[in-house]
């Protein structure tokens, strides 16, 4: 059963190879057989293919030639580029004590170590929610830790309580 596949994929394989040998006898590179040859005229060509390879020496010389060209006009702009330039700073009058002066922009400048200051504002809003401390000048009011104050009123009501009424 598998002998019928085989040879089918051997005949698709001789597929390229016929046509390659039928272009090779077409463009005269492989010479047709005696028999052939010797009944009628040649077919006539209508066109012609390259004799001879591509000169080695030749390609070399024109990628010489390029990268000469590439060279010489890199060098052709960085001289005129140095000219140029060098031109321009001789014309330009020489600066000032003023220009060469470091600027220091007005306050408020930028923080030199922004995640210092940041930690330092953490550090104090942890010690007010975890210490204790007096709130007004005259002691009336009190901060405590938020723990202590959950302690304190876990299990009571937040409503507040209705005013008593004294008894009659």
């Amino acid at each position: 059963m598998s002998a019928p596949n085989d040879t089918r994929c051997s005949s698709l394989g001789l597929l390229p190879a016929i046509l390659a040998g039928l272009i090779l006898r077409r463009t005269g590179a492989v010479p047709a057989r005696a028999a052939e040859a010797s009944g009628s005229e040649p077919p006539a060509q209508d066109w012609d293919y390259e004799h001879s390879d591509a000169a080695a020496s030749k390609t070399a010389w024109v990628m010489l030639g390029l990268a000469g060209a590439v060279l010489a006009t890199i060098g052709a702009v960085l001289l005129l580029d140095h000219v140029v330039l060098g031109h321009q700073r001789r014309a330009l009058p020489p600066l000032t004590p003023q220009q060469i002066v470091a600027i220091r922009p007005p306050p408020p400048n930028l923080q030199p170590d922004p995640y210092a200051d940041i930690d330092a504002k953490e550090a104090d809003e942890a010690g007010r929610l975890s210490g204790y401390a007096y709130l007004d000048a005259s002691r009336t009011r009190a901060r405590i830790p938020i723990d202590r104050a959950m302690a304190l009123m876990a299990g009571r009501s937040f409503d507040p309580e209705p005013p008593r009424v004294p008894a009659p």
